[in-house]
């Protein structure tokens, strides 16, 4: 029987009792208490819970053991000495912990993918506008020789002095050949329009048998340099179909 109150009184210091005042009440000491000893079980969804610690009775009110219910509801519990604190908490659930773990994994490895996707995407963005970079410096550097043959080819056709320069790229060029007037009026009005036309067609010819810029559609004009590049004829060139018109005449 001296074993069994010892028991009981070792157990009300881990239990939740009524009989233990609350916090506005707190207040300690010792009490003598008659606990009552009956085989008791606690069964839990049809089984019995396992105990070190006997349930008893005291005054009418059942003690359990509160570790032994913590076990049943999944919940960690902590006795602090000196402090005569008893803490209660959720335990981790180590399968859910174990999810969210590989769960974190994944969105970390799925991150690392797109980062590395992002930056091959740049990468070939960059690459992309290099070459293109490039591509245009050649284009550029092909129209700047084409256009100094073309000069060095015509700048005293019918004995005039002509200047010619080129802008554009692989699908489209613009072309003007300009002419002084204040020191080739007289010539220039000499020239038929026959001249003109078989000088305006060689240019784009040539530009056509160029291999950068057989494919390129012509657009140009006779200017007089001599007035602020005052347009005196008009002319274009149709790459697809080889078709010339020199001022709204197609050439024959």
């Amino acid at each position: 029987m001296f074993k069994k109150q010892y028991l009981a009184i070792a157990s009300a210091l881990i239990l939740t009792t009524t009989l233990i005042p609350t916090s506005s009440q707190a207040a300690t000491g010792t009490k003598n208490l008659q606990a009552k000893y009956n085989n008791i079980k606690v069964i839990y969804n049809g089984a019995a819970v396992p105990t070190t610690i006997e349930p008893f009775i005291v005054n009418g009110t059942t003690y359990i053991p509160l570790r032994m219910m913590a076990d049943v509801f999944s919940k960690d519990v902590a006795w602090d000495g000196t402090k005569y604190t008893i803490t209660v908490k959720d335990k981790a659930n180590s399968q859910h912990a174990n999810e969210l773990a590989a769960r974190d994994a994944q969105i970390r490895s799925l991150q690392n993918t797109i980062d590395s996707l992002n930056k091959e995407i740049s990468d070939l963005k960059n690459d992309k506008k290099n070459n293109n970079n490039n591509d245009d410096d050649d284009i550029q550097d092909a129209l700047d020789d084409l256009e100094k043959d073309l000069n060095s080819e015509y700048d005293d056709y019918e004995t005039l002095e002509w200047d010619i320069s080129l802008s554009g790229d692989e699908d489209d060029i613009d072309v003007e050949i300009a002419i002084d007037l204040d020191d080739y009026k007289d010539e220039f009005d000499d020239l038929s329009q026959s001249d003109l036309e078989n000088l305006v067609e060689n240019i784009i010819k040539d530009i056509w048998d160029d291999n950068d810029f057989e494919d390129a559609d012509i657009k140009g004009e006779i200017v007089d340099s001599s007035d602020n590049d005052e347009e005196l004829y008009d002319f274009d060139g149709d790459a697809g179909s080889g078709d010339i018109t020199f001022d709204g005449d197609e050439i024959n």
